[in-house]
C-alpha cells in the first residue's frame, strides 16, 4: 500500500487537537497529585506526574497504532522510514526528541518544509515519519 506524506497543515491540526488531550491530562494530573498530598501539593510532585502522563500518552499512543488522538481526526500515523510500525523504544526516543527540539512550542513542526517527504527536526532524529492514511471506501450497501 502506497502512502504518502502527511501534509504540513494536517500535523497542525492534529497537534492542537493533541493540545486539548495535554490540557485535559494536566487538570487530571493537579487533581491527582492533591489527592496524594491530601491537600496542596508540592510543585515536584505536580511536574512529575504531569510529565508521566503527558509522556506516556504520547509514547503510548504511538506504540499502539501509531496515532494520538489527533492524529486519528486527520488519518495520520507515524511510522518508520521504509513505513513499518514503530517499536516501543522508537515510541520512547521520538518523545525525547520532541522534547528536546522543543516540539510542544509548535515551532519546530515547520521544520518539515525543509524536508523533501516532510520530516521534521524531531522525526529525523527518531527516524520515523509521519503519513496519511488514504481515506476509508465508501461501502455500496
Amino acid at each position: 500500500m502506497e502512502v504518502e506524506n502527511a501534509p504540513i497543515w494536517k500535523r497542525l491540526l492534529a497537534l492542537i487537537y493533541d493540545a486539548l488531550v495535554v490540557t485535559a491530562l494536566i487538570l487530571l494530573s493537579g487533581l491527582v497529585s492533591s489527592v496524594i498530598a491530601q491537600g496542596e501539593a508540592p510543585a515536584f510532585l505536580t511536574q512529575m506526574i504531569i510529565a508521566l502522563s503527558v509522556g506516556g500518552y504520547f509514547w503510548w499512543s504511538w506504540s499502539n497504532g501509531g496515532k494520538t488522538a489527533g492524529m486519528r481526526a486527520w488519518r495520520l500515523r507515524l511510522v518508520g522510514m521504509n513505513g513499518e510500525a514503530i517499536t516501543k523504544d522508537v515510541a520512547f526516543r521520538r518523545l525525547l526528541m520532541c522534547v528536546v527540539t522543543l516540539a510542544p512550542t509548535g515551532v519546530t513542526l515547520f521544520t518539515g518544509w525543509l524536508s523533501p517527504i516532510g520530516q521534521t527536526w524531531y522525526d529525523i532524529l527518531s527516524k520515523t515519519r509521519v503519513v496519511a492514511e488514504p481515506k476509508p471506501s465508501k461501502s455500496t450497501q
